[in-house]
């Protein structure tokens, strides 16, 4: 399932997978405006639907592309829950992994559109 995001965001969420492009300086400026909001409003804000959850930024990438990783909770080297990645010019977002087709995706997904069309809080 894809969203076309460049000048026009839907109101309502969008479960599964996310994918498209977004208006950003570049593809890690994205990421780290979302691995903020992401760490304050998920992860450090007690959210329940987080708990056990841990984000763990890949953004300084020599080869591939960005990325931040939602990881179970003191498991950083498993296999992530969800990889949020970006690239690109304009900058292409997608999500993949387990999450994708959990309830939560609705909420990453909105959220992420949320925080990278001018939101910034929680």
């Amino acid at each position: 399932m894809g969203i076309a995001l460049s000048g026009c965001v839907t109101s309502e969420p969008v479960a599964g997978p996310l994918s498209g492009e977004f208006e950003a300086k570049n593809a890690t400026a994205l990421l780290q405006n979302v691995n903020s909001l992401g760490l304050k409003c998920w992860i450090k804000s007690g959210d329940k639907a987080f708990r056990g959850l841990a984000l763990v930024p890949e953004l300084d990438t020599r080869s591939g592309s960005p990325r931040i990783l939602i990881v179970q909770k003191g498991k950083s080297q498993g296999l992530p829950q969800m990889v949020i990645e970006a690239n690109g010019k304009p900058v292409k977002l997608q999500t993949y992994g387990p999450l994708t087709a959990s309830p939560l995706s609705t909420r990453i997904n909105s959220d992420i559109i949320a925080w990278n069309t001018g939101k910034d809080r929680c």
